[in-house]
């Protein structure tokens, strides 16, 4: 029986892991990862896990990936963050037809596709193509992409209206501003990027309100390449533990001089991370895996299916950030200096949630559908 764990893609990352927490010096002051760090991740295959076999890639499950992000996350978040949005290149070219998809895991497969999918940009409709203009902010990973996924407003001169679409626009024809001064995640590289005016072909483009080309198990559920997302909470609140049991090993109250172990306060933070994070990723592994196994059935997922995927990405998240928070709040005022390694994961851990799949709201939208209201029924 095939285990995760016994993945290449996942042994290499396990090589390669001490060498990148020797290399983290400098990314916050660059706001992206070094070229250092970002060969390692190439080199090791992380950026074609999504990409199919037959061009050169893993194409490997859906757990296979989430651990894979889970573990450099566990190194730092933004070397995790990087690995999930650079790798999504080849979910984007299953909507993309055989012929196109190949050229752009071409020559290499270890492209790196970074951009902002939601449609932020304008297409102008002309023979052939668009006219794409516009600037996208987070473009995470962006100064070491080759491709920029840009979600687009299709505007008709006639003022018709169109389903929106991303473009696939070539990152050396875009301008990457430098806009990436932020709280956490902060060797993201999310900078803005734009573009004016550039023709991008017909077959370069391609909407989610579309069926997927590609109909292999790994391409068929749209919402798959969403997947991996919870892998980057995941390993930054198991890292959070690790450190904060480090940290709190050795050390005594400044007041009565007893072993910090001894609080109960701090034995409560601990407990209640260890539960919380690791409920969080059974119940990511559990929807995840059964999402995974009606796929290679070649079965429908179950019409509830994307609410409750949904519902875990927002939980698994939210469950973590909260994991982190028990945990710095238990570290007292020493953990607001930026030499305190759970502050660092404190930041990360609010950063990664303010992303709108860790959106609390989803509690809300996804209990009233429970309830049998109808989708887009409101908050009283």
């Amino acid at each position: 029986m095939f285990h995760v764990e016994d993945h290449p893609l996942l042994t290499a990352l396990d090589d390669i892991r001490p060498r990148l927490r020797t290399m983290l010096g400098g990314i916050d002051t660059e706001r992206c990862l070094s070229d250092a760090i970002v060969n390692e991740m190439r080199e090791s295959g992380v950026f074609r896990m999504a990409v199919p076999a037959e061009y050169g890639g893993w194409e490997a499950d859906p757990l296979v990936q989430l651990r894979a992000v889970e573990m450099l996350a566990e190194v730092d978040a933004s070397i995790g963050w990087y690995a999930m949005i650079g790798s999504d290149g080849g979910f984007y070219g299953a909507f993309l037809q055989p012929e196109v998809a190949k050229r752009l895991h071409s020559p290499d497969p270890n492209v790196i596709t970074a951009g902002f999918v939601d449609p932020a940009g304008v297409a102008r409709p002309v023979e052939d193509g668009y006219v794409i203009t516009g600037r996208w902010p987070f473009g995470s990973a962006s100064r070491h992409s080759q491709w920029l996924a840009s979600g687009c407003r299709v505007r008709h001169d006639d003022g018709r209206a169109s389903p929106p679409i991303v473009a696939m626009l070539a990152s050396e024809e875009c301008e990457i501003h430098d806009t990436w001064n932020a709280m956490g995640l902060r060797g993201s590289g999310s900078f803005d990027y734009s573009v004016g005016e550039y023709f991008v072909p017909k077959e370069m483009t391609f909407s989610f309100q579309n069926p997927p080309v590609r109909t292999d198990p790994l391409y068929r559920f749209p919402m798959m390449y969403r997947a991996n997302v919870p892998g980057v909470a995941l390993g930054l609140a198991r890292a959070a533990i690790r450190e904060f049991t480090e940290w709190v090993s050795g050390r005594r109250d400044a007041a009565t001089g007893r072993d910090r172990r001894e609080n109960a306060g701090v034995q409560h933070a601990a407990g209640l991370a260890e539960a919380q994070v690791s409920a969080a990723r059974a119940y990511a592994v559990d929807v995840i895996g059964e999402l995974w196994e009606t796929l290679l059935r070649g079965d429908e997922p179950a019409p509830d299916m994307p609410d409750r995927f949904r519902l875990m990405i927002a939980h698994t998240g939210i469950s973590c950030r909260q994991a982190v928070q028990s945990l710095f709040t238990a570290c007292g005022g020493s953990a607001v200096y930026d030499r305190h390694p759970l502050q660092r994961r404190m930041r990360d851990a609010m950063t990664v949630t303010q992303h709108a799949l860790h959106d609390e709201q989803t509690y809300s939208t996804m209990g009233g559908r429970l309830l049998g209201l109808p989708a887009g029924g409101g908050v009283s």
